[in-house]
């Protein structure tokens, strides 16, 4: 950690800075003495990424950014604020605490938290950080978390946990066993030390894959923010042996949508068919994810249009957790179809179809973009077929 970054000078070069071309900054004359144009740019590419994904941050003085990969790793405050509605107590210790995000959330909830950093001058710059954030409930250690853990005569009201998901040649890793930490093979440790786990995991695990890794899973959160899945939250509380409640967040600008389920009620739903009605309904990302594709159309008495598109209709509008839209017509899979019908430009989206996007735009000869989206999907009677709409 590099004090002389926090200088007024330096400081007020960043800020002066945010806007302009970082390569130029690289490629010329090095500006001060005490620090170097690429320690320079990694603070102005971190401190302007912070200006939507942490914004408490971006808005403190003085703060001392991290390089943009590990700052890219990093939870959002939108997140590391909706993992902290899920924890209470009186001490939480976050294994992996990394740039501190997650740990500033986690300390508006819980007494005491400890920040463990096996990187130590990733350590340092999240303990000079908390000061000027004004907290003073954290206590950060540059150690490593499971060693931290088993040092420790004691134990906690939680862990968090956000495994690395890269290996040791910097490779991107998908299941928990291949992750550092390795929960699974740490498990038993783990709840010895506290009866309440919450597991942080990439978008890319499968549901199923993880509930036959990791026992005693109470809650599954799938949380994505304007309809991109950010990460899968595993809340793990000891001796819990039932069926695990599945929840989807999707956070929009001004309001979320949320959507609760079961695995039973998936498994147990048959759903009903129709050919498009007058509403169109797209689930959000957090529910695909999740696999609700029978139980959701049921939930909210609508019909889907085949077993496999995953897109639902009814007559009337309701409140929807995805977009909504109004079906202007619906037309065969035709050249001379869409060409009779005028349209030249559109939003493709395909469920079930055969075809990709670029294909279909060539196919039909339709430039993207404008007011009108179009669905490229297969019918109940196995039909190709091309759903013009308007967004609601």
């Amino acid at each position: 950690m590099n004090t002389a970054i926090l200088t007024n000078e330096i400081q007020g070069f960043i800020n002066d800075n945010l806007k302009t071309d970082v390569h130029k900054i690289i490629l010329s004359k090095q500006k001060f003495t005490k620090v170097s144009q690429k320690e320079l740019v990694e603070q102005i590419e971190s401190k302007l990424k912070s200006k939507s994904k942490l914004p408490t941050w971006f808005n403190t003085q003085n703060i001392y950014y991290p390089n943009k990969l590990n700052l890219s790793q990093t939870s959002s405050e939108i997140t590391a604020n909706y993992k902290a509605s899920l924890v209470n107590g009186k001490s939480l210790v976050d294994v992996t605490g990394g740039f501190g995000v997650d740990s500033f959330a986690f300390c508006k909830k819980i007494k005491e938290v400890v920040h463990i950093e096996k990187n130590e001058t990733l350590s340092q710059i999240a303990r000079y950080n908390f000061n000027q954030l004004g907290i003073s409930n954290i206590t950060c250690i540059a150690t490593n978390g499971l060693t931290f853990l088993q040092e420790s005569p004691n134990t906690f009201s939680w862990l968090y946990i956000d495994p690395s998901r890269r290996d040791k040649e910097n490779k991107k890793v998908y299941y928990l066993s291949d992750c550092e930490p390795n929960v699974i093979e740490h498990m038993d440790l783990l709840l010895v030390k506290s009866s309440n786990l919450l597991i942080k995991t990439g978008p890319l695990l499968d549901l199923k894959s993880g509930l036959k890794e990791l026992s005693h899973v109470k809650e599954i959160h799938i949380v994505a923010v304007n309809n991109d899945v950010k990460e899968i939250l595993w809340l793990i509380e000891k001796g819990f042996n039932s069926e695990a409640f599945i929840k989807t967040v999707n956070f929009k600008p001004n309001y979320k949508q949320e959507f609760c389920f079961r695995l039973s009620d998936e498994e147990n739903t048959i759903p009903e068919y129709s050919e498009p009605l007058t509403y169109i309904y797209e689930p959000n990302a957090a529910i695909l994810k999740s696999g609700s594709f029978q139980f959701t159309g049921d939930h909210f008495n609508l019909y889907k249009l085949h077993p496999h598109a995953h897109l639902y209709t009814s007559e009337k509008l309701i409140e929807f957790p995805g977009r909504v839209f109004i079906v202007k017509d619906i037309y065969e899979y035709s050249k001379k179809a869409i060409k009779k019908a005028g349209i030249s430009k559109a939003n493709i989206t395909t469920r079930n179809f055969p075809d990709s996007i670029e294909k279909i735009r060539k196919k039909l000869q339709i430039k993207d973009g404008g007011d009108n989206y179009i669905f490229c999907t297969t019918n109940k009677y196995e039909k190709l077929i091309v759903i013009s709409c308007f967004q609601i």
